[in-house]
């Protein structure tokens, strides 16, 4: 019970941490702490090479209530009703728009990067020696 807990106290100080050198970084980046923390870490664990073990086993059970991330926007656009309505047809076209697009690009960097090596057998079922 005491790892698990350290392994959670860990974690936050990661995400944190994280989220604080995104912060530091926006000064010079043009981007939101978020993004620049996530950044962050994507470099760290391209650096290392792999994602740690402590953070492997905690950061699922947070993925799995991520949804409470999304109760600030839900909030916003209850308060922002009449923005909502007099724009509707603007928001609905740019998300429409960017999940095309980002799904496009997703889709674009995974045909690039993981392309099959040519020692790999295509085929499975096939038994023919090589």
């Amino acid at each position: 019970m005491i790892k698990r807990f350290l392994q959670h106290i860990g974690t936050l100080i990661v995400l944190i941490g994280a989220y604080e050198l995104g912060d530091v970084a926006s000064v010079v980046i043009p981007l939101p702490a978020t993004i620049n923390g996530l950044f962050i870490l994507l470099l760290v664990f391209a650096v290392y090479g792999k994602v740690p073990a402590f953070l492997n086993a905690v950061i699922p059970l947070y993925l799995g209530h991520m949804s409470m991330f999304f109760v600030p926007a839900i909030m916003a656009v209850w308060l922002f009703q009449q923005a909502v309505y007099d724009h509707w047809l603007a928001l609905v076209l740019a998300l429409v728009l960017t999940t095309i697009a980002s799904m496009a690009l997703v889709m674009w960097v995974s045909n690039t990067l993981l392309k099959p090596s040519p020692k790999t057998n295509s085929d499975p079922t096939d038994q023919s020696p090589q």
